[in-house]
């Protein structure tokens, strides 16, 4: 029914009596007829519309119980595993003098908080301020839940750490321990300590007064086939190493470079170097024979003579 003919109808009832006569009744009754007429083309969007709202709601009902286990797994990226500790250094976020090392089903732990005023001249010398404190335990178990790690050792040793982060744990007490790489990410550590023939090394003294001396030529090969015999050193994992005071610069034959930290130690005591693998982002200790570490040694004195002689 058109708005003229709803204006007509009225136009033609307004003003005859009785109000609501014959006529006025049967135009309304076909506008109503007219427009259960118009329904049934609405129906199908009425019903497309309902279809949306349920769907919506289906949606964002709770999920079931077994649902919501997968999903939480899923969006849990630090899950805590056992293994993830095999060999690994656990570094205090705030010191990095602060570490342990798991090892072998023993953990080592080294805090070197000692602060000289000038070079010590000796071991035994007492800093100003700070210690140095090593423990070893024992019999180490680990069991994990969740994202944590519950470490348990001999005489009632117990350590919880959570997996905040990839590379992030959490001890009880709130503090921050950090990982050289996230636990997914651990790269095959190579035993290769040479990557090519050398065609030249120097050593000097880290901090030092620049002083750099080379290996003789006719002594190349002979430490190349030394340092063929070097062993990765797995149970020391730097515990034990004070901060390293010598580098080694090699060049290679292929036009690489490449420095290593050096550990000399006087005795019996055995002789390190630190090979730092920058793409990789992993370090490996080698231990190396005495007759290259005594190599290494007479270049050392031939720096200092120099820096004497200045």
């Amino acid at each position: 029914m058109t708005n003229s003919q709803v204006k007509q109808a009225i136009d033609e009832t307004i003003g005859s009596e009785p109000l609501m006569d014959e006529a006025f009744v049967q135009k309304v009754l076909d506008g109503k007829q007219h427009r259960k007429k118009r329904l049934p083309f609405m129906q199908p969007a009425i019903v497309l519309l309902l279809l949306f709202v349920v769907g919506g709601i289906l949606y964002y009902m709770p999920q079931s119980d077994e649902q919501l286990a997968v999903d939480s797994e899923d969006q849990n990226m630090y899950l805590a595993k056992p293994e993830h500790l095999n060999d690994m250094i656990v570094q205090n976020r705030k010191e990095s003098r602060i570490m342990y090392v798991f090892n072998n089903g023993t953990l080592h732990y080294r805090s070197d908080t000692r602060l000289y005023l000038e070079k010590p001249k000796s071991e035994d010398e007492k800093p100003y301020s700070g210690e140095l404190i090593e423990e070893t335990y024992t019999n180490i178990q680990i069991k994990t839940k969740d994202n944590q790690y519950f470490i348990t050792g001999d005489d009632g040793f117990s350590w919880t750490l959570t997996r905040t982060a990839p590379r992030i744990l959490v001890d009880n007490k709130g503090t921050e321990y950090t990982i050289p790489f996230a636990f997914e990410d651990i790269p095959q550590i190579s035993d290769v300590l040479l990557v090519d023939d050398i065609q030249s090394l120097k050593i000097y003294k880290i901090g030092g007064t620049g002083t750099k001396v080379y290996l003789l030529e006719e002594d190349i090969n002979e430490v190349k086939e030394l340092f063929s015999k070097a062993t990765v050193n797995e149970e020391h994992q730097r515990i034990g190493l004070d901060v390293s005071e010598l580098m080694i610069e090699i060049e290679y034959k292929n036009g690489k470079r490449e420095r290593l930290e050096l550990w000399l130690k006087g005795g019996d005591k055995e002789s390190y170097v630190l090979k730092n693998d920058v793409e990789k982002n992993t370090w490996t200790i080698f231990e190396i024979p005495k007759a290259l570490a005594n190599h290494f040694r007479k270049l050392v004195n031939k720096i200092e003579e120099i820096d004497n002689a200045k």
